[in-house]
């Protein structure tokens, strides 16, 4: 402990217990608190779109294809903004006080939405607003579990963030149905953030920021909150202290940094920007936004607004199935899984497509398969490719580096969703073959990158997976 002293019941130290049932159920209940911004960030993503007839105001301005593009890729352009600073600003005031104070912009976007809805500058602008909340909670989110968490929850904790972000997409599909006009649904997503606020005040700060910042005593209170009574506060300060020691000497050496740990940053730095790549290359990023436009132009006999409702349950079921097999299996496993069922869809709508444009299809019950192929499509990103490359770069970091490659790789994210979001519905209407002739090139590209060069974490400490990057 090199001389720093905290408070310590005796009858604390000395059991060989890492967790127990009880510390299990509160560092899954503290994750799942600080992810119920995932769900406020899953009801922008959901968006809304008076071209798409699902609500009833009568007030409301028809707008073209490319302002109704703006209005709802704008938000990713505030993201991948919110998304830079948030690293550096979790490790200077804390991950709980930053996730705290980014409910701020996402209230306040929905409250502008809700007051100028007829102005397409103002609806853009509280959509951008919100869109800076969203990034930024797709950093300081993970950072959150990734310190809350033991090892052999972590995977579990980390797929959070997509699971509750899945959620609050099939929140805003069945709201946007279910009620009367814009204004009400803005009303009812405001509402998560200020619930979010209330219910996560409770939960503990990050035990490794509370200790980097030298406040002992609440580091190890909030380490026997989390992982119970009698567990081993000493033994973990060790390890923090350990893993903080490698940090400095790398930030030390940042000028004349060693070839071994040059060649370990920038592993970890290509891992983490390559799946960042794989993940929105694939499409799926337009297939929800756009989902009723898909189903819309294939002449299907489902209402859009009930296979949108459909999509985003089997989303939501997927990465319910991934929370359950993420530790199990493991994080690899998933994204090759994921990765080669989405190309298989991939090249299933290439094929739907072609016969779409030859009219091949003109009155067939086959169209409905487009519903079949994109819920599977959805479902298989959702088991690996959705959730993991979120976090992933949370388990290969440094503590030290990680709040910084994190943000730049979530920036990125974002910088392509961004570019996807507002060509999308552009694209697939003057010629879908080759959109989706082009995501397929990419998801087979990404499969193989997985297999080559992406390792397994699962359940291994940051000293092992530093060992195995390096060697």
């Amino acid at each position: 402990m090199n001389g720093k002293i905290f408070k310590e019941n005796d009858r604390l130290i000395g059991s060989r217990e890492v967790e127990d049932k009880k510390s299990c159920h509160r560092q899954l209940i503290s994750c799942f608190l600080a992810s119920l911004m995932s769900l406020s960030a899953g009801t922008v993503v959901a968006g809304w779109s008076s071209t798409d007839g699902s609500f009833k105001d009568q007030d409301l301005k028809k707008w073209t294809t490319e302002q109704e593009s703006w209005i709802i890729s704008i938000y990713v352009f505030g993201a991948l903004i919110g998304a830079l600073p948030t690293g550096f600003l979790g490790q200077k005031y804390g991950r709980k006080s930053l996730l705290l104070w980014i409910a701020a912009p996402m209230i306040a976007g929905w409250l502008i939405c809700l007051l100028r809805l007829e102005s397409m500058f103002l609806e853009c602008l509280g959509r951008f607003v919100c869109g800076l909340s969203v990034g930024a909670t797709t950093v300081a989110v993970p950072l959150y579990a990734r310190e809350v968490s033991s090892d052999v929850l972590r995977g579990r904790t980390g797929v959070f963030l997509d699971f509750m972000l899945c959620a609050g997409i099939l929140y805003g599909y069945v709201a946007r149905a279910v009620l009367p006009g814009l204004r009400q649904f803005c009303l009812a997503c405001a509402l998560i953030p200020a619930v979010f606020v209330l219910l996560f005040s409770y939960a503990p700060e990050s035990p490794i920021h509370l200790y980097n910042v030298g406040q002992y005593d609440k580091a190890a209170s909030a380490l026997r909150w989390l992982r119970g009574r009698r567990f081993n506060v000493k033994n973990e300060f060790d390890k923090i202290e350990t893993s903080k020691c490698h940090d400095d000497e790398l930030l030390e050496r940042s000028k004349a940094m060693s070839s071994e740990n040059k060649n370990f940053l920038m592993k970890v730095t290509i891992i983490s920007f390559g799946l960042v790549f794989v993940q929105r290359m694939t499409g799926a990023g337009g297939v929800i936004q756009y989902s009723s436009t898909l189903f819309k132009m294939s002449g299907s006999t489902v209402d859009p607004s009930t296979a949108c409702i459909i999509v985003g349950t089997f989303q939501l079921v997927a990465s319910g199935v991934s929370f359950l097999l993420i530790d199990k299996v493991g994080r690899r496993t998933l994204l090759l899984i994921s990765s080669a069922v989405i190309t298989t869809c991939l090249v299933l709508l290439i094929f739907y497509f072609s016969l779409i444009e030859n009219d091949t299809y003109a009155d067939s019950p086959w169209r409905i398969s487009l519903l079949f192929v994109l819920c599977v499509f959805i479902s298989a990103f959702r088991l690996g490719l959705g959730p993991i490359p979120w976090f992933i770069s949370t388990e290969l970091s440094p503590a030290l580096y990680g709040g910084r490659i994190q943000s730049l790789a979530a920036s990125f994210s974002w910088t392509l969703s961004f570019v996807i979001m507002k060509s999308f519905k552009i694209f697939v209407e003057a010629n879908p073959v080759m959109l989706w002739c082009t995501f397929t090139a990419f998801s087979a590209a990404g499969f193989l990158f997985i297999l080559f060069y992406v390792p397994e974490t699962n359940n291994k400490s940051r000293e092992q997976i530093r060992r195995d990057l390096i060697h």
